[in-house]
């Protein structure tokens, strides 16, 4: 049966509750789902409530390093939501990317841009505060007829109100994965772009590599799987969900073996 170990909900920047989420992957015939929002764990009580007989999910967190001055995006699987220590860690994370948020609405209005703080709250509801959300504002204002659009114009890495997210470094992230329970994997390595510093992320502690992933061609995959076998990385991968319009991502694409998520679930289940 299919499984999809990448995906998001309103508690970060999906557009679908937990519940909802959890009803689409039964349609789907999943039989497993990861919830992997982006610096938040508040969506898997719910999920794990409404899902039925026959679908495990999969507790998750996606967070976000620095490396080499490179953001890179880490999947952490199978944490205790609860942990103390990980707790802490999301709530400052939190505190961080509003501030970030305040900021680039700060530039918007340098720039020229009609835009308030309270647009962006009011799209990201209670999600974790992200830049798709100053997006969905931009658009709610006229500024941007897309997400895309205002991504390209005003929020992406080189556009003019873009400010760089405060995030952990590698050794820390991972010691925090670990202490909560969990595995390590690198999202979406094919737009990270940076191959010769994942061995530097396995010296920190990297345990996983998403070889299949929306964003990856055939051939990409083929490439990320045989790295992950030369590093002697578990091999994951997932749609990346988020059910926002125009986003590309369909909940149970790209096909994921059943025993990567045998092989990740028994990696989470063994002491280390």
């Amino acid at each position: 049966m299919p499984v999809d170990l990448h995906s998001h909900t309103t508690a970060s920047d999906g557009a679908l509750s937990p519940e909802e989420l959890v009803r689409l992957a039964h349609a789907r015939g999943l039989s497993v789902l990861a919830i992997t929002d982006h610096d938040a764990t508040d969506a898997i009580d719910a999920a794990r409530r409404a899902a039925p007989s026959g679908l495990e999910i999969l507790a998750g967190v996606e967070l976000t390093v620095h490396v080499a001055e490179r953001e890179a995006h880490i999947l952490a699987y199978g944490i205790h939501p609860r942990d103390p220590a990980l707790r802490t860690a999301l709530k400052d994370l939190a505190r961080l990317r509003v501030d970030r948020a305040r900021e680039i609405v700060r530039r918007l209005t340098d720039l020229g841009i009609e835009i308030e703080f309270a647009d962006v709250l009011a799209a990201s509801g209670s999600g974790t505060i992200a830049r798709p959300h100053v997006a969905r504002a931009l658009v709610d204002r006229g500024h941007a007829s897309t997400l895309d659009e205002a991504f390209r114009r005003w929020l992406g890495r080189h556009a003019p109100a873009f400010v760089p997210k405060q995030a952990l470094n590698p050794r820390e992230a991972f010691d925090l994965v670990k202490a909560a329970g969990g595995v390590s994997s690198l999202a979406h390595p094919g737009t990270f772009r940076r191959d010769d510093l994942i061995p530097v992320l396995v010296a920190a502690g990297l345990e996983g590599l998403e070889a299949r992933h929306t964003e990856h061609s055939a051939a990409r995959a083929r490439h990320y799987e045989s790295l992950a076998q030369d590093l002697d990385l578990l091999p994951t991968g997932g749609s990346d969900f988020h059910g926002t319009p125009g986003h590309r991502s369909r909940l149970g694409t790209p096909v994921v073996p059943d025993a990567w998520a045998d092989s990740l679930v028994a990696r989470i289940q063994t002491p280390r």
